[in-house]
């Protein structure tokens, strides 16, 4: 059974020290199959109008994410795994490589918490430090 929720994705990136912090809020869906969360939500880019689908589908063991549209690509986070994705962005396409230190999942009545550290490589080197922390709660 889906349930309408307010998402607020929040992520931080670290670079040589320096960090970068991204948060979107939007409307969504949540539902629970098969022992597996499913979050589904858009996000329109601000200066372009231009649409991104994204699903979210995890449990305390495997996240992907799936984002369709200006932005994409799957994501595949496992704790202490290195995963390899093609990523697409406006500028041009990204083969990178995502090593997934930890996964947090927290449920209660009203909400749901996921947050993954994990860090990004491109050709073996690596780029950055990542956490992202993604919330969904009933409205």
């Amino acid at each position: 059974m889906n349930q309408d929720v307010l998402i607020k994705v929040c992520g931080l990136q670290i670079v040589e020290e320096t960090g970068d912090n991204v948060e979107v809020l939007a409307q969504g869906k949540h539902y629970v199959k098969k022992d597996k969360h499913y979050i589904l939500y858009d996000e329109i880019e601000d200066e372009s109008d231009l649409k991104t689908s994204n699903i979210i589908k995890f449990n305390e063991d495997v996240v992907e994410i799936f984002r369709k549209g200006s932005m994409g690509g799957k994501l595949v986070f496992q704790e202490n795994t290195r995963n390899q994705s093609l990523y697409s962005t406006p500028m041009g396409d990204m083969f990178i490589e995502i090593l997934t230190e930890n996964i947090t999942v927290n449920e209660s009545e009203d909400d749901v918490n996921l947050k993954v550290k994990y860090q990004i490589y491109i050709d073996g080197n690596k780029i950055s430090d990542n956490e992202i922390t993604i919330n969904a709660r009933n409205r």
